[in-house]
Formats: structure tokens, sequence, C-alpha cells
């Protein structure tokens, strides 16, 4: 009795930490550090016509598609260890991005879903979770390396030996890269007889967590992938769409290559979601910069609507879903009765 009283309480403390948390990061990011003034300000410049409306709407119409494919992702890899509902992925989904938002490299992904879990291994459930953000990470790496690769002939003198020398074996080593990344995430069940050999006598105590790695086919991660790249268009598409929002000129081909620019550097960069905004907004203008500087075209006004447009993507694509989440958070047990398939 005293052990269920004790579990309630630190369940409700741990509920309304993230709470807090939460809502003090978002404050901070969006009022403290008027980020949003800056939107507000140049707002009246944008929305005067017919097409900002459309935009905005197919945009807005965009997120929960991009949500939906990532529940859907979640929930495929989940349930080989415990089935869950769509509401309930829902909800794990949402609640993740609420505990990222004050943690490193939104690890609060990782822990903030798998606490609508009720009988599986939370720890097993982690390993898979992880498996899908290394698959969304290994789709920004390949659609970012095939952009590094339209990116060069560009911007550097192809009239000069050295520099096609260099560019051929770019090529070659973003080739075999990408071949390796992605033969190697399809073979991930080959992770779990290397732990077995390296782990020893020790394995015993791991076998139940280097078995997750087994439980997916070729096929199964192959799905999990193209969900990835789906996905990657999905977000993708809604920046184009916010960069012709607020008024930046741009093709959508020459768009896409700097967009995927952007998020190759992003995923090497270790960031908070509470500092990430303001390395967002850096990386665009440093990567954007080299597209208008050429063209004599980069202003401050267009400086400015490339911030505006990095700025909302994370308010409807981080902030927004990070405040739904915190519905949720409530409802989530931190702290269970031990049972045979839990912790």
């Amino acid at each position: 009795m005293k052990k269920t009283k004790l579990r309630k309480t630190y369940n409700i403390l741990i509920r309304l930490t993230i709470i807090i948390l939460t809502i003090f990061f978002l404050y901070d990011q969006l009022v403290y550090r008027k980020d949003l003034e800056t939107i507000i300000k140049f707002l009246p410049n944008v929305s005067g016509s017919r097409r900002f409306a459309i935009l905005l709407a197919m945009v807005f119409l965009l997120l929960p598609i991009n949500q939906f494919l990532e529940i859907i992702k979640w929930k495929y890899l989940i349930d080989k260890l415990e089935t869950v509902s769509y509401w309930n992925a829902t909800k794990a989904v949402l609640t993740g991005i609420s505990v990222s938002m004050f943690m490193p490299n939104r690890v609060g992904d990782y822990l903030g879903r798998v606490f609508v879990l009720k009988q599986a291994d939370r720890l097993q459930a982690v390993l898979a979770t992880i498996i899908g953000s290394i698959a969304q990470l290994i789709t920004t790496i390949i659609f970012g390396s095939v952009a590094v690769l339209m990116f060069f002939p560009k911007y550097y003198d192809m009239s000069e030996q050295l520099n096609i020398w260099f560019y051929l074996g770019l090529i070659l080593a973003v080739l075999m890269m990408m071949i390796a990344i992605v033969f190697s995430f399809l073979n991930f069940a080959s992770f779990s007889d290397i732990i077995k050999r390296i782990s020893g006598r020790g394995y015993r105590r791991v076998k139940k967590y280097a078995r997750v790695f087994s439980m997916y086919s070729i096929n199964d991660l192959l799905k999990v992938l193209l969900i990835s790249m789906l996905r990657y268009l999905v977000f993708s598409l809604q920046f184009y769409l916010l960069l012709r929002i607020f008024q930046v000129e741009i093709p959508y081909p020459a768009a896409m290559v700097l967009i995927g620019l952007v998020y190759l550097i992003m995923a090497v960069i270790p960031t908070i979601a509470l500092t990430e905004l303001g390395v967002r907004g850096s990386v665009s203008l440093l990567v954007f910069a080299f597209y208008f500087e050429p063209l004599n075209t980069w202003t401050q006004q267009t400086s400015l609507a490339v911030v505006s447009s990095t700025t909302v993507l994370w308010l409807i694509n981080l902030a927004f879903p990070a405040l739904l989440g915190i519905i949720f958070v409530y409802s989530l047990r931190f702290f269970r009765k031990i049972n045979g398939n839990g912790n």
C-alpha cells in the first residue's frame, strides 16, 4: 500500500516537472528571446496577398501528415513488443516532443514515448524507438549528401582539373557511404550476433535487449526507411512553402538543395530544443547566403525572410505539438507494478 502511494506521488511529481520545464523552455524561446517579435513585425509585409493564405493553409495541412507518418513508423516498430493503438501512438509521439524540448539532441523523444506502454520492457522500447530515429538520420544524410553533390559544381570552378578530380572523388565517397549505411541499417539483425560475440559471458544479461535488433526483417526496416524518406519530403516541402510565403524567390530544386544542406548540418550539431531555434536560424542564414550572394540578391529582407521561415517551421512542427503533448503528459506512468513483461 505504501509503495503504491509512493509510485503515485513520484508519477505526479515527474509529470508536473515535465509540464513546467516544457512551458518554461517554450516561454524562454518565444517570449523572453523575442523570436516571435521579429516575425510579427515582418508579417504585415507578406500577409496581404491571397497566396499567403493558401500557402499557409498548405503548411498547416502538412503538419498532421508529418506527425502521422512518425506515428505510423513508431507504431510499426513498437508493435513487435506490444500492440498499441493509433491513439496511444499519437500520445506517445506528442509527449515525446514535449519531453525533448529540454533534453539534449531530442533524447526525450525516446524517453517520453515509452511511458505510454503498459507491458513492454521500456529499455527494449527505447531501442526500437532509436531504430526509427536512425532511419530518419540516414534519410537526412542521404538527402543532404545528394545536396552536397549538387551544390559543389555550382559554387566551385569546374574548369580546374583539381576541382574535377576532387568532385569525382566526392561522388565516389558519397555513393560508398550511402551504400554502406543503408546496407548496415537493413541488416540490423546482425547487431544481435555482434553483441553476442563481444559480450561473452555477460550476454545473458543483455540478451533480452540485443534480441530487439533481430526482431526486424530487411522488409520491415525498408518500410521504416521509406516512411522516413516520405516524412523528410513532407517537412522539406513545408520549409519551401514558408520560404515562398515570406517572399523568398527561389526555384523548388534549388531550395531542396539548400534545405538538404541545412538539415545535414543540423544533424551533426549537438543541440537542445531550447537553443535549436537559434542554431537553425544561423545555419539557414549561412547556407542560403551562399545561394543569394553570387546573385547579388542577399538583402536584409531576404535574410529576415529566411529566419522567419525557419522560426515558423519550428513553431508548427515542434512548439505546437509540444504544447499538445503537455495535455497527455499527465496520463504517463513512470512507475508501474513489476511483472513478467515490464519494468
